[in-house]
């Protein structure tokens, strides 16, 4: 019982010694053409070839002027899809969306704040919060709609490869810029080798453990 405990404490263990960290940044300002559904893309190659398989992604986003209500943003790779934003604020009583006008803001799974339900009306947000998820149209999205499209759609798949990100502007008036969109990837070894290097670990812990 006691060699068992040992292995399996070693199994929850052993791997996060293996993570690393995957970032990729995109700094060149862009304009977001207005109430245009064929929208701006723009896409990161990353080559990450100790530790390709993330276990978390976030991603960090800045943008300047425009109607935030207005901003539909979704990040690809790999066949998968995670919705960033979908028309923020925007609910049965508010179709317009959130008032305020460009914003700096870190998506992460993990964060309390729903973006969809928490950016203002007015200034600039800066903060973090998860991403909207709403894999829904977006010219009928609400605050009410599911989340299925969250960031962790990433986890458990190579970070190698196109990342593209996907922004449009679907309501007339205001113009927003992406001025720079960013990835921080934690990645963690192929599978088949954290499973061998943790398989050796508890090894030798049961050799150790027979000796005299």
């Amino acid at each position: 019982m006691k060699n068992l405990l040992i292995i399996l404490t070693t199994l929850l263990t052993v791997p996060s010694a293996f993570a690393s960290t995957v970032t990729g940044t995109w700094n060149v300002p862009a304009a977001i053409p207005d109430n245009d559904e064929t929208g701006y893309s723009s896409s990161l190659t990353l080559s990450e070839t100790v530790n390709p398989w993330a276990s978390s992604v976030s991603v960090h986003l800045v943008f300047t002027g425009g109607w935030n209500g207005d901003l539909y943003a979704y990040l690809v790779h790999g066949g998968k899809l995670s919705v960033l934003l979908n028309r923020p604020g925007r609910s049965a009583g508010n179709s317009a969306g959130a008032g305020s006008s460009g914003m700096t803001v870190d998506l992460s799974d993990v964060e309390t704040l729903d973006i969809h339900t928490s950016l203002p009306d007015a200034g600039t947000p800066v903060g973090a919060f998860q991403p909207d998820g709403r894999a829904t149209d977006p010219l009928l999205v609400l605050d009410t709609d599911g989340r299925t499209a969250p960031l962790s759609v990433f986890n458990g798949r190579d970070v190698n490869g196109v990342w593209t990100l996907f922004v449009a502007d679907l309501s007339p008036g205001d113009v927003s810029t992406l001025e720079s969109w960013s990835l921080t990837i934690q990645t963690i070894p192929e599978p088949s080798a954290s499973v061998l290097a943790v398989l050796g670990v508890a090894g030798m812990i049961l050799v150790r453990r027979r000796e005299p």
